[in-house]
């Protein structure tokens, strides 16, 4: 983050792409908070492996909260909400939702050869991984992948009753039954239990070839939490369009985010002590679900608080991102990907589980710094180009 406050704000203006042209319609605090998830999602990564990163903010293995449990609900919330900005029902004609159609067909192959690529390479390097998070085969590039093609799906849906569905919150009622109808199958159905303590087997016999229920059962977390994905990135997406279409120039913070981030966390105490419905990430049940949308409406209305602050009395002006901020928004995919080998190639290297604090901190730094300095040259190479 030292980079961001040391170089120039926005890059130079010498060739402006389509894609540069889309980044100019996101809001800044939304650019900053999509950046910020990317960037500590790339040091979490990779400190986490350390003796020096606080065993308190890794992910939980049943229930509780943890800061690394928040990152992949992150990546969706802000997914979701980067989409309602794009991909309004009142803006969209028949052939923008085609076009919008095939962008994300083509987002889905790079994503599950990605899921492919690291389960080869955890499998075949032996690399250290808890089956808990999302289970033996699964890894979050298949959850995105199957996260976009649902959407596809949807938007089509969508599109062939668009006089229907105009003007009515259609993602925000399906998300929330899909989420209702997943809860009670983890509570009045023996859901939670089956993914806390279950068999990664259907049958007793393990000499047996495997089956699809046997790749079921080891990959339970992954399949049945993409319920509470999908819930997340339709929900997002609806508070997306409430909070952000309204206030393109953001010149003053809109006290709906506040209002909205206040209500969620009310119905997130609801859940879990009223109700008692413990927040589990390996599950993705209701609370957490409520409890990930309540912090980062949170943060995010922060952020937009902070900036509206910033540029208050000089209107004219426009808000700037931070040059770094921008890079890692506009390449945040290559820069997790990029992570991801770095993270591996550093544990093969170095023993990082006997690693003493100092060589911590120096490696890390290192690897933020590469990250960082990856994402400013391809937006260089971008312009350019």
């Amino acid at each position: 983050m030292l980079l961001a406050s040391i170089l120039p704000t926005e890059p130079r203006k010498t060739r402006v792409s389509n894609r540069d042209a889309s980044d100019t319609k996101r809001p800044v605090f939304l650019t900053i908070h999509r950046s910020s998830v990317y960037i500590l999602t790339t040091v979490a990564i990779l400190a986490v492996d350390f003796p020096l990163f606080p065993r308190r903010y890794c992910k939980t293995e049943l229930t509780g909260y943890g800061w690394m449990d928040l990152g992949a609900a992150s990546f969706v919330i802000i997914a979701g909400w980067t989409s309602s900005l794009t991909s309004s029902p009142a803006k969209n004609s028949r052939s923008g939702s085609s076009a919008l159609s095939h962008k994300a067909i083509k987002k889905c192959t790079p994503l599950f050869l990605l899921g492919i690529i690291r389960l080869l390479t955890n499998k075949g390097l032996e690399y250290q991984e808890h089956v808990s998070e999302y289970g033996v085969h699964w890894n979050f590039f298949f959850t995105l992948c199957f996260i976009d093609g649902f959407m596809i799906g949807w938007r089509t849906v969508k599109e062939f009753s668009r006089d229907f569905v105009k003007g009515k919150p259609v993602n925000g009622f399906m998300g929330l039954m899909m989420m209702v109808s997943y809860q009670i199958f983890l509570s009045a159905n023996g859901g939670q239990d089956f993914i806390e303590n279950g068999d990664r087997r259907c049958t007793k016999n393990y000499t047996e070839n495997w089956t699809m229920c046997d790749a079921f059962y080891a990959n339970r977390e992954g399949i049945l939490g993409l319920f509470g994905y999908l819930s997340v990135r339709l929900l997002s997406e609806e508070l997306g369009r409430f909070c952000f279409l309204s206030t393109q120039q953001h010149s003053v913070a809109d006290p709906s985010s506040m209002r909205i981030s206040s209500f969620l966390w009310l119905i997130h105490l609801i859940f879990t002590t009223g109700l008692q419905i413990p927040t589990s990430r390996r599950s993705t049940n209701l609370s957490f679900v409520s409890w990930a949308l309540s912090h980062n409406m949170t943060i995010l209305y922060a952020i937009h608080y902070v900036t509206a602050s910033a540029v208050r009395g000089h209107d004219n002006e426009p808000q700037q991102t931070p040059r770094v901020l921008h890079a890692v928004n506009q390449f945040g995919l290559a820069v997790f990907l990029l992570s991801n080998i770095l993270t591996g190639l550093v544990n093969l290297c170095l023993d990082t589980l006997h690693s003493s604090d100092w060589t911590a901190m120096i490696v890390l730094s290192f690897y933020v710094s590469l990250v960082c300095c990856s994402a400013l040259l391809l937006e260089r190479l971008h312009i350019v180009n």
